[in-house]
C-alpha cells in the first residue's frame, strides 16, 4: 500500500499546494501521522504528481466528469498496469511550448 493511500485510507485528503502537501482535515492528523507525512513527503508529492499527469490527459481529451476522473485515478491506484496504461496516454499529450 502506498503512503498516499495509507494516509487516505485513514480519513484524510492529500492534495498538492504549490510545492507544498495539503492535507484535510489537517486538525485531526496524530503525531504518528505528521511524522508519517514528514517521513514520507517525497513519495507522496511523487505519486499526487503521476495522478496529476493523469488529470491533466483527460482533460485534454474533454473529459470532465469527476465520476469519471475519480474512477480513472482510483484503478489507477489499485492496478499498476492500469496506471502504466493511463500514463502512457499522459505521456503522449502535446505539452505546452
Amino acid at each position: 500500500m502506498s503512503a498516499l493511500t495509507k494516509i487516505e485510507n485513514a480519513g484524510f485528503k492529500v492534495f498538492m499546494n504549490g510545492e507544498n502537501l495539503g492535507i484535510t482535515p489537517a486538525k485531526d492528523l496524530t503525531l504518528p501521522q505528521r511524522e508519517f507525512l514528514k517521513s514520507h513527503k517525497a513519495e507522496i508529492i511523487t505519486e499526487l504528481s503521476t495522478y496529476q499527469k493523469i488529470i491533466n490527459w483527460l482533460a485534454s481529451i474533454h473529459e470532465t466528469d469527476p465520476a469519471i476522473i475519480d474512477e480513472t485515478i482510483q484503478s489507477g491506484k489499485t492496478d499498476p498496469e492500469t496506471l502504466s496504461y493511463f500514463l502512457q496516454r499522459a505521456d503522449g499529450i502535446a505539452k505546452p511550448h
